[in-house]
């Protein structure tokens, strides 16, 4: 089903928010509730982009994490 598809048939697509707890430069820790997740650093990407991107005491949505990863 594509994006355009579920529009049309009036559904929501939510997408979900993290918490950043805490980033290594090498991996960030997340979490949204009682789920919580590692993120490795892209390689294309150095540290210190990486810790502005996701710092710490921050949110980032499901989409600016997948489009952190795509660049």
């Amino acid at each position: 089903m594509s994006c355009d598809d579920t529009i049309k048939r009036g559904e929501i697509m939510k997408t979900k928010t993290w918490t950043v707890i805490a980033n290594t430069g090498k991996q960030a820790d997340l979490e949204s509730g009682l789920e919580k997740k590692e993120v490795q650093k892209p390689t294309h990407i150095s540290a210190s982009e990486f810790i502005h991107w996701i710092a710490p005491d921050s949110h980032i949505d499901d989409d600016s994490l997948r489009s952190l990863f795509k660049l």
